[in-house]
């Protein structure tokens, strides 16, 4: 009975350590399919790395960047990453809800920089910007929402986040 049980422990140890193991390849794939989609892009856009994320500047925004503490209003648009922009889960940006179709109120989004629940990518990803930017912020599921089913979205999938920055108001 105990060998059942030692063996039991076991194939539940090895396979989570596989499953940790496939976790860790899947978020370097993702990494990598992201590092080879930057390098395709214009050069004429700045680029940024933030410890694993990326952040793609499109269009500078002013001088003066988000600080802690400062309230942060944005317009975005969520995208599964696809080698770019892959299929849309959420907007609040009018001009992208009506090219798609998708139902959104168009208000900006508010959050308190530093002080907000936010998946660990845009937390990284916002560091730095400027009031007027657009920008994309890349990830991997590693600084997404893991190995967790969130809403429509699977568990591992890597996330582009669009970003138009309305408005810093320093506090």
């Amino acid at each position: 009975m105990v060998k059942k049980y030692l063996i039991l422990c076991f194939a539940a140890l090895l396979a989570v350590c596989c499953d940790k193991e496939d976790r860790k390849n899947t978020y370097a794939n993702q990494e990598a399919a992201i590092d080879r989609y930057v390098s395709s892009l214009s050069s004429d856009y700045t680029v940024v790395y933030s410890d694993g994320v990326v952040r793609v500047i499109l269009e500078e925004g002013g001088s003066e960047a988000v600080r802690s503490g400062d309230s942060l209003y944005f317009h975005y648009s969520g995208y599964v990453f696809s080698n770019g922009k892959g299929g849309l889960f959420y907007t609040n940006d009018p001009v992208v809800a009506e090219e798609t179709g998708f139902v959104t109120d168009g208000k900006a989004f508010g959050v308190r920089f530093g002080h907000s629940a936010m998946v660990e990518g845009l937390k990284k990803g916002l560091e730095g910007v400027k009031e007027g930017e657009h920008c994309y912020i890349i990830f991997s599921a590693r600084y997404g929402y893991g190995n967790q089913t969130m809403s429509t979205l699977p568990k591992l999938t890597p996330l582009l986040f669009e970003m138009k920055i309305d408005k810093i108001k320093r506090n």
